[in-house]
């Protein structure tokens, strides 16, 4: 009984020590493997690493795209997923590089293009500045020179008019094919108030301008008092001509045909204005 318990006793020892030989084998061969992928991991960290000390970003650009192409090439089947991910993300992450270094590099490239674009611009800008510049100034001096101009055409409201003294003792305005325009008496007035004799002529700035017939004179009463003389007034509102019309009668004080058209004008006093008066007889 004892020999027979005891062969039993050490047949079950046997097939334990046999099952942990068996697990103690597995664990290190895992415990092998395991070691094989931290080492392997630690090599591609450390050429990353290399990778990533490379001077420049061009020089990590290619040293990246370089190392993918070398992983590609060096997996196998047998590989844990471990290293095949980190594999794939390096590979990944060559490309992205690649295409933010080559849109960099043709950032670089156009930069001085741009920048040469930029500065002719601005210098054609700044030409263009100065040409409107002395455009505007041109055009201010032309205008200032054109109101300072006097008018020997048609008289119109805020242009300078020049009147001589005639024979008749009027003021008559000097101009070109349109003749009968007189200075009304407030503005010759205005102008030789404070002179010892009248002045052989008045230049004034035109503010008001009254358009008048010669009508024949009246020889009786007539019952409609609505009708009469009609005259256009020209006048100047707040830089602007109006046109108003006005009855009452007119007479002649310019000895002109009955039917003739004229224009009484009002002028006002330009400044540093040189007033020549006639000699006295």
């Amino acid at each position: 009984m004892n020999c027979a318990h005891l062969e039993n006793c050490l047949h079950e020892a046997r097939e334990e020590a046999q099952t942990h030989l068996c697990a103690a084998d597995r664990r290190a061969s895992e415990y092998s493997a395991l070691r094989a992928s931290a080492v392997k991991i630690r090599s591609l960290f450390e050429r990353l690493r290399s990778c990533v000390s490379s001077g420049g970003v061009a020089g990590f650009a290619e040293a990246l795209r370089t190392l993918a192409q070398s992983l590609a090439n060096s997996i196998n089947d047998n590989e844990d997923d471990g290293t095949a991910e980190f594999c794939e993300c390096i590979r990944v992450l060559a490309d992205k590089v690649g295409v933010l270094s080559r849109q960099r590099a043709e950032l670089l490239d156009r930069y001085p293009k741009v920048e040469a674009a930029n500065e002719q611009i601005t210098k054609e800008l700044e030409e263009k500045k100065e040409l409107v510049k002395s455009l505007y100034i041109k055009h201010q001096l032309e205008k200032q020179a054109n109101k300072e101009k006097i008018s020997f055409g048609r008289l119109e409201v805020h242009e300078i008019a020049a009147f001589v003294l005639n024979c008749a003792g009027h003021y008559e305005a000097i101009n070109r094919q349109c003749p009968n325009y007189f200075l009304s008496a407030e503005s010759v007035a205005l102008f030789v108030d404070h002179l010892p004799n009248r002045p052989s002529y008045i230049i004034g700035q035109i503010v008001h301008i009254e358009r008048q017939n010669v009508k024949p004179p009246p020889t009786s009463v007539r019952p409609e008092h609505n009708k009469g003389d009609r005259a256009d007034l020209l006048t100047s509102d707040t830089g602007t001509s109006r046109l108003t019309l006005k009855s009452g009668s007119t007479s002649n004080p310019y000895g002109l045909p009955i039917g003739c058209e004229y224009f009484v004008v009002t002028v006002a006093m330009l400044p540093d204005t040189t007033i020549h008066s006639l000699p006295p007889s």
